[in-house]
């Protein structure tokens, strides 16, 4: 990020994209810029995934080889950290990321078809993959959200028509279970869906993420302020006795340092 003069919504505009990301996600977006991922990322080659497409676009990804290493940093393999929150093929570990999205995967019948399945793959983006242990997964992208989903049952893959079943297992925190199918409904976007207001807790996290970049770029705290708020309104804060403002940056600086370090696993929780 230049310490050159620019446009406060030129700068807060890169950031747009997260307003829609999930908790997941986010976790991406401080886990790429950790540096020590970075380096391990660069070691691992784009050919150790193997990658094809189906029908109805769908992309098909399979390791060629162990992922110990992308175990680590609890990912079934090492996605290229250059690609944001939205576009990177992250998929999390089910030990590191319990409340991902499941469905259940069972036979349609003869002639028999699935309405999740025509709706997905006619309005959403699909990837599927095949981790190293076996277990088939789907990154689904669509109306600017993306959600991991779980496959249980039988494969995606067989030539039979099958069918798919949201999973509930038990009645433990049920009103969540819920609530995130219908946050993954999102991706099912028809045109007339406002786009979400920064909650609170979004623009927490789009602050520690703009202190922690100001902060690699080498910029000030006050500089820092100046990104977010603009340089009127950090001028005025440091001019004035109060520390409101001050302190604030310094703990999204803080925040932001903690989640690429290794915070970003709370998020995924």
């Amino acid at each position: 990020m230049p310490k050159c003069p620019e446009p406060l919504h030129s700068i807060l505009d890169r950031y747009e994209y997260t307003r829609t990301l999930s908790r997941s996600r986010w976790a991406w977006e401080f886990l790429r810029r950790n540096e020590d991922f970075r380096a391990e990322a660069r070691a691992h080659r784009p050919e150790e995934i193997s990658v094809r497409t189906a029908c109805n676009g769908i992309t098909l990804l399979r390791p060629r080889t162990d992922q110990m290493a992308a175990e680590r940093w609890g990912l079934a393999f090492f996605p290229d950290p250059r690609r944001d929150g939205f576009h990177a093929n992250t998929f999390w570990s089910t030990a590191l990321f319990p409340r991902q999205v499941k469905v259940q995967v069972s036979p349609a019948g003869p002639g028999g078809t699935c309405e999740i399945y025509e709706r997905t793959a006619q309005q959403c983006g699909i990837v599927h993959l095949v981790d190293s242990a076996g277990r088939e997964h789907l990154l689904v992208r669509g109306n600017g959200h993306v959600v991991q989903v779980q496959c249980t049952g039988m494969s995606l893959l067989s030539p039979e028509p099958v069918r798919l079943g949201f999973l509930i297992r038990g009645t433990a925190n049920i009103s969540s279970r819920w609530r995130m199918l219908k946050d993954a409904q999102r991706v099912y976007g028809d045109g007339e869906t406002p786009a979400p207001g920064w909650s609170r807790t979004r623009l927490a996290l789009r602050n520690a993420l703009i202190a922690h970049d100001c902060q690699v770029a080498g910029l000030s705290v006050r500089e820092t302020a100046a990104m977010i708020y603009g340089p009127a309104r950090a001028e005025a804060a440091w001019a004035s006795p109060g520390r409101s403002m001050k302190d604030e940056i310094r703990r999204a600086r803080a925040r932001g340092n903690e989640l690429v370090s290794g915070g970003y696993r709370t998020l995924l929780a």
